[in-house]
């Protein structure tokens, strides 16, 4: 009968069959209850394996895969957005792509529709597909995020884009919301709104820093603060235009829009030409993410540019590096880019 570290050898010979050189092994600890073995056991399976030029290590970072001749170069990235064709989200996937497509990389991209569990399901799939690194925008919901431990227990490298969930030490890329909200209010200040609204079709993590940015242009600035103008929960679209119509349907309506995203924005623009209200001249309003519906609005829609395609370049850059093993102190990396306005009739001093 063999002896019990023969069997965990082999057994991790087996796991390690369909992985790509250079992926980490699974952790020890994982290792000792999947076997049902002690450490000692696992230590002494993986020593000889590391001796016949399967495997490796790296001081404090883990046990990972030896380059074997013969074996694909190609690299499979995973990418789970909470949409693909909104907001700035096509610009974050062209970054993507434009550096995978000069490196051999296959980009497998999936939806999540902002759905914790067609999120749990992607990251599965991802698992059972064997990638070699995921790019991940967390889902607003933060219910079912172990599926992100079961990447790490896989030895699957992943970064979050422009949403972090607490309790994983990987790279985060994403933008200064707070700076961006800020420099978008400053904007509708300085061409001369009084009456300025915020509005927000949801309450989360972004929406919330966003809307600290706003209200501290308007402090600072010392603007007048009517929170009857205010729109920033969790409601139904239709309430939404409806509570944006009951807005402007008041004597003091506002003169300036800051809005959370180019889609709150664009539900406006109906709602002020039913009031018989010009947008750009009577209101003027900014959106944020300067998505490709910011220059096909009737009037071209001014926006904050939140450098997607950049984030995604950069995010696409990192993940490479920790697959490759060529700078391990990225796990811990934040990354946030400055925002840039993108100023458009919408919000311009001049009439339409």
């Amino acid at each position: 009968m063999a002896l019990r570290y023969i069997e965990v050898k082999n057994e991790i010979l087996r796991l390690i069959e369909g992985m790509k050189p250079n992926s980490k092994v699974p952790s020890r600890q994982w290792l000792c209850k999947k076997c049902g073995v002690a450490r000692s056991t696992v230590d002494k399976a993986i020593a000889e394996l590391i001796m016949e030029n399967h495997l490796y290590t790296m001081k404090g970072s883990g046990t990972y895969i030896k380059e074997r001749e013969g074996l694909s170069t190609i690299t499979n990235f995973g990418v789970i957005l909470p949409f693909i064709m909104e907001g700035g989200y096509p610009k974050l996937l062209n970054g993507i792509e434009r550096y995978a497509s000069k490196r051999n990389i296959n980009v497998i991209v999936c939806s999540s529709e902002n759905t914790p569990q067609k999120q749990h399901n992607y990251v599965m799939r991802m698992i059972e597909s064997k990638i070699d690194g995921c790019i991940i925008i967390p889902s607003i919901n933060s219910e079912m995020n172990h599926s992100f431990s079961l990447l790490e227990e896989r030895g699957i490298p992943f970064v979050f884009c422009n949403r972090f969930v607490d309790g994983f030490n990987v790279p985060f890329l994403g933008n200064n919301n707070y700076y961006g909200e800020y420099a978008a209010t400053k904007h509708i200040i300085d061409v001369g709104c009084k009456n300025i609204a915020y509005m927000s079709p949801r309450k989360y993590s972004t929406s919330i820093e966003r809307y600290y940015g706003f209200m501290t242009a308007m402090l600072d600035n010392g603007m007048p603060i009517n929170l009857e103008h205010f729109l920033h929960d969790n409601v139904p679209l239709e309430k939404l235009r409806y509570q944006a119509a009951e807005i402007f349907s008041r004597p003091d309506y506002p003169d300036g829009v800051v809005c959370f995203n180019d889609t709150m924005a664009s539900y406006l623009y109906p709602i002020l030409a039913e009031k018989g209200l010009a947008v750009g001249r009577d209101v003027k309003i900014i959106g944020y993410d300067d998505s490709p519906i910011c220059d096909n609005m009737r009037v071209p829609l001014s926006s904050v540019s939140p450098k997607a395609e950049e984030v995604g370049y950069e995010a696409a850059k990192v993940l490479m590096d920790i697959v490759m093993r060529r700078v391990e102190e990225k796990a811990g990396l934040i990354r946030l880019f400055t925002p840039e306005l993108k100023i458009r009739k919408s919000s311009s001093q001049g009439k339409e």
